[in-house]
Parts: C-alpha cells; structure tokens; sequence
C-alpha cells in the first residue's frame, strides 16, 4: 500500500510520499462566492478580501463557534476540513492511506478533532507523528539535538532524545511570533523603501499590496544569495523598480532572530555541543542560519523542503498498529547513519569567555511584540490597551481579550528586567500568574491576560524595528 504524508504546518503544508514531495501550499482559506477554497487560491485574496480569508484555523483548530474568523463559516474544523479534503482528493486515493505530521503543541482534543476530520474526507490514516521526531532520522553523538521549526504564528523547538531511538523529551514554544508576523514586517519595509525611492506607494491598493506579499518569496531568495537587488512592481502599466540591500531586511528580522537563538539557548545543556536541526522554512530566510553559526559550541543542519514527512516516510516499517487504533508516535528508530562531529564541525567563538558569556545571557535588553523588539532601557515600559500619559508605553492591538488599560510594567533594576503586573485579569509568565513582582530572563514568555498576546523577553545589541 502506498502511504501519503502530510505535515501539518500553516506556513506550507507539504505533501509527499516515498517518491518525494509531490506539493506544498500555505495554511490559508478563503470564503469567494459562497464556496472555500484554500492554498494559494485563498493566499491570493488575503489582502483583497481580508474579513473572507483566515490563515489561523489550523493553529487554532476548534469546534468552537465564531473559530473561523471568516463571515459565514462557523468553525475553523470547517476550513481545516476544507483544506485536508481538497489535499486527499488531489494526491491521494484508492490503496493509500496517510501519515498525519503534526506539531509538537496540539492538544488532545486537536488531534482528536484532526483524525475525525481524516475520516470525514475518506483517509485512512495510520499514525499521527511528532514533527521533530519524523525530521530526526540521524543520530549525532555526544551531542544535544534540538529541532527547530516555525509555523504562521508560533515557532517552536524540540529537544530530541538519543537513545536507542529518536525521541521527543520536550518541546518549548513561543506564540505570536510566527512567519505571518515577520512576513509582514517585510513587506512594509518594501513598501517603504518604494515610497523613498520611487514615491509609489503599493500598500495604497489592495491589489498591489497583494502583489508585494505574492512576490516577497522569490525577492527573499535573490537576497539570500545577493547582498543587493532590483526589485519590480507593475502597476497601471508603469513598472516601478528599487534596489534594496539584504542589510535593509534584516534589520527589522533582528528581534525574529534572537527570539529564535534564545529560545534554542534556554534549552541547552552546559558544556554540551548542540546540533540545531533548522527547518527549511528558517533556513531560507536571510540572517537566520549566520545568528545560529555564531553560537558557541553548535553545529547548524539545514533541512530539506518536506525533511518531516519524507523522515516519517522513512520509518513506516516501525509503526505497528492495534487494531483500529491510531496512535500518536512521539519515538522513532533512527533512520540514518550515526554522525560523529569533530571540533572544527561545531562551530566555536571566543569572542567571549563564560564568565561573560553567562553575565550576558542573564540580562535581557529587548521585549519582542509582534515580530518588534522595544528596548527596556533607564525608563518603565508599560504594555496596555492605552498608552499611560507621558509614560514609556507599548500599546496592544485592540481587540484583544482580557487586556488591562494599563496591563504591567517592566522595569530594569540592576541590570536585569522585573516584571509588575498592574492589571484585574491577570499577567503571565511562562504560563505561571505573576503575583507582585518577578524577574524576567532571556527567553521567558510573558502572556497578557486569560487568552492574550505573548511577548518574548530577549538579549539584543540595539533596537530593531521599532
């Protein structure tokens, strides 16, 4: 039997099976007359048609009413269903049946509602698997192996477990930053630099500023292998051209970064090399594999488009299943040779020595909002739904549940940063409720009220984007 696997990610879902990846699309629906259509053909209206598209009901995969986000549509079940039953119907088929590559943060009740929505689609599904264990398929010994992956709205990393087997020992997220975020710091960066240089403004119409995000992939790549290039837009039949320098875009990537390498950071051992497994999603943006080469004592892997479901396809032999059952697999036997790293492969810099390398990382510069880093510097910062007069402030976007007019204050205090919840509902740090005051540290979430916005607390030389 033929077996289809599917990786679960709303930044590109991938499809593959033992041939290779046969398709990939972005985790975007759309409602357009009457009918939901999904992929690229629902990424292509999301700025035409903002109130009809919704690129986070996979993250946010629910039953509940109003879920959607799209007028209409009732639940984001119903656009998930949508995209998986248009996915079955195009790669899969009669004698098949599927693997479901799903992220590490899915409750139970999500992976529950995904095999059912499986079966609404006529897929037969043989195991749900850990995405950071599927990627996993070789060993590095006497190493620490973290998977590292970002998604639309989340990016996450998997501390994999070697023994015997791969295995998934824990997995730490960070909510609100996301490709969506960074994506669409760069696509105002753009637009700005065709406002200085041309006077165009494409973010004018929505028809051009849709233009900017189906083009920024492709412009994203010629600066990956280019420190400059021409950038072109057409419009009304006049093509409007700018040169931008990778240096341009990576400025407002600083906060992005660092969030990332912190957060891999608050993971490692001590005295232990650490192989970072960078998904294909992260490698192929400018700035990111040079901020993980930096580290000390850390060896990069970049992976290969699909390197999760096309790992998963290379384990089918060690999945045995009970009956009807479908379980979810969070350990795989490895399938790849052991690597044996020496010391010129794991990259080491002396540009600090531990005393000052562990002064450094426990005291942090930067919050992280959205894909922005604000600096903490002599002055308070307060984060609320208003800005506090004369004050330092850090508005939230509006709408969000649970947030106070004026929600905490950071402070610094001795070089470090302290946290004073000032709000009815409540502050949270790492998932814990503050109570008065605490001490914030590199990588440390902080969640604005029951179901709000999360800040990341982050080491950063100076500010970016803000």
């Amino acid at each position: 039997m033929n077996t289809l696997a599917i990786e679960i990610n709303d930044a590109e879902l991938v499809i593959a099976d033992q041939e290779g990846v046969h398709g990939k699309e972005p985790g975007y629906a759309a409602l357009i007359n009457g009918s939901i259509v999904t992929g690229m053909d629902a990424y292509s209206q999301a700025r035409l048609n903002p109130r009809q598209t919704s690129n986070r009901f996979w993250d946010d995969l629910s039953m509940d009413s109003g879920s959607a986000g799209v007028d209409s549509v009732d639940s984001s079940a119903e656009l998930a269903f949508a995209q998986l039953s248009s996915i079955w119907k195009r790669f899969g088929g009669s004698g098949m049946d599927a693997v479901l590559v799903v992220p590490g943060h899915y409750t139970r009740e999500q992976l529950g509602l995904l095999l059912g929505l499986a079966q609404e689609c006529k897929m037969p599904v043989r195991a749900l698997v850990n995405a950071g264990v599927a990627a996993s398929t070789q060993h590095y010994a006497d190493h620490q192996l973290v998977y590292l992956d970002a998604s639309l709205h989340r990016v996450s990393a998997t501390i994999i477990e070697q023994s015997d087997d791969a295995c998934e020992k824990h997995e730490q997220g960070l909510g609100g930053v996301g490709l969506a975020s960074l994506f669409d710091l760069w696509a105002m960066r753009v637009a700005e630099i065709f406002v200085l240089q041309t006077r165009f403004d494409p973010f004018h119409r929505a028809e051009t500023e849709q233009l900017v995000y189906d083009l920024l992939p492709n412009w994203l790549t010629k600066l990956q292998e280019e420190e400059k290039s021409e950038l072109s837009l057409s419009h009304d039949d006049k093509e409007h051209c700018v040169e931008v320098k990778r240096e341009q875009l990576l400025g407002v990537a600083g906060g992005f970064c660092k969030a990332l390498v912190q957060l891999s950071s608050k993971l490692r051992k001590p005295e232990v090399g650490m192989v970072v497994q960078l998904s294909h999603r992260l490698q192929q943006l400018p700035g990111i594999t040079n901020e993980f080469q930096n580290l000390n004592n850390t060896h990069v892997v970049p992976m290969d488009i699909g390197a999760a479901a096309l790992g998963m396809l290379k384990g089918l032999d060690g999945i045995v299943q009970d009956g009807d059952q479908v379980k979810l697999l969070k350990r795989l036997p490895w399938r790849g040779e052991v690597i044996q790293l020496n010391s010129q492969q794991t990259k080491k810099t002396a540009t600090l020595n531990k005393d000052n390398e562990e002064n450094s990382l426990s005291q942090p510069t930067h919050l992280v909002y959205r894909g922005v880093a604000y600096e903490v510097d002599g002055d308070s910062l307060y984060i609320g739904r208003e800005a506090v007069e004369g004050c330092y402030s850090l508005i939230l976007d509006k709408g969000q549940e649970g947030a106070s007019q004026s929600h905490c204050e950071i402070t610094r205090k001795k070089g470090g940063l302290s946290l004073i919840d000032l709000s009815q509902s409540g502050t949270y740090v790492n998932e814990k409720k503050v109570s008065g005051e605490i001490d914030l540290y590199p990588a440390d979430v902080i969640r604005i009220g029951s179901t709000g916005e999360e800040l990341q607390v982050i080491v950063l030389g100076e500010c970016i984007g803000s």
